[in-house]
């Protein structure tokens, strides 16, 4: 015979699972919406990426059921989520530092959108040829 309360259980996590499934609606329909509106300099990539981290951590908790885990899992998700920030940040830390010279030429932060040869000097363009 099925369990009472297991099936009183199930019927909390559809609400759940619900408000979860909207919420990872809303931020794919914003996610799109900001990517249509050109955010100035770097703040596109630092908007995306919150959203991605917003978006894979309601995944982890609430599909993979984290959220109702103890102990090790979630020692385990949380060092996951650190080692990805420090990755990120040495990246960044990384280009921050670099010497203008050493990035492509008419780069400011990111490539432009025809490469990185589309603003060679004139000399250099003229020695090039067909």
């Amino acid at each position: 015979m099925a369990d009472p309360a297991a099936h009183k259980n199930e019927h909390s996590h559809r609400k759940r699972y619900l408000a979860v499934w909207v919420a990872l609606a809303v931020l794919t329909v914003l996610t799109y919406t900001l990517a249509r509106i050109h955010l100035p300099g770097a703040w596109a990539v630092t908007v995306a990426l919150l959203i991605a981290v917003t978006k894979g951590t309601l995944v982890a908790l609430f599909f993979m059921h984290l959220w109702d885990q103890t102990g090790a899992n979630r020692l385990v998700f949380a060092t996951s989520l650190v080692f990805v920030a420090l990755l990120i940040g040495l990246v960044i830390a990384d280009n921050a530092t670099r010497f203008p010279l050493a990035n492509p030429p008419g780069s400011l932060g990111a490539l432009p959108a025809g490469g990185a040869d589309r603003d060679l000097p004139e000399a250099a363009a003229e020695t090039e040829g067909p």
